[in-house]
């Protein structure tokens, strides 16, 4: 499941396209300067492959997330995932974009490295759908826009979805 080859060059794509493209989050001032993201060294202890539990109170149903711009953006509430972090067990909402096509979940989320070594609202992690099962390979996890800049109005993670665990794994805090 966890593919460090390919896990390091999606890293370096990341990296020259936040440089080079012109959808980067970055200002062009800030790209003057970037050399790479900061992330966690690979962790193949942070890659799972799980069931997504869709018997849990309101599943389906329409969630309102506060924005850093004080905004509010929509999700729908797709179901629960249990996993194991360091041996403690840990449960995780994962909700759908309902104007995206639904071939991937997003898990939005906060642990014990937030806003220490990694940004103050939380990481985003796409959730890929492989037939029943969901693969949640932290090292993917990203900071959303709102962490490079002002310019950009992003999600703040759910209370829900504080984990009590430390997830050293996907992109640092933003230098």
């Amino acid at each position: 499941m966890h593919d460090e080859p390919k896990l390091l060059a999606f890293r370096k794509q990341k990296d020259k396209a936040w440089k080079e493209d012109a959808q980067s989050p970055l200002s062009e001032e800030q790209k003057k300067k970037f050399q790479n993201l900061p992330y966690f060294p690979p962790n193949p202890d942070l890659s799972f492959e799980l069931e997504l539990n869709k018997n849990i109170p309101e599943v389906g149903k329409k969630v309102i997330v506060k924005t850093t711009g004080g905004d509010e953006q929509e999700y729908l509430r797709a179901g629960k995932v249990n996993l194991t972090v360091a041996g403690t067990n840990v449960e995780a909402i994962v909700f759908e974009d309902p104007e995206q096509e639904q071939f991937q979940y997003y898990l939005l989320f906060r642990d014990q490295t937030t806003g220490k070594e990694t940004y103050k609202n939380g990481r985003m992690l796409q959730v890929p759908k492989k037939g029943d099962k969901l693969i949640i390979d932290f090292n993917y996890a990203y900071n959303p826009y709102s962490s490079y800049n002002d310019y950009w109005d992003c999600p703040i993670t759910p209370k829900e979805n504080v984990l009590p665990v430390i997830i050293r794994a996907g992109e640092k805090k933003f230098r």
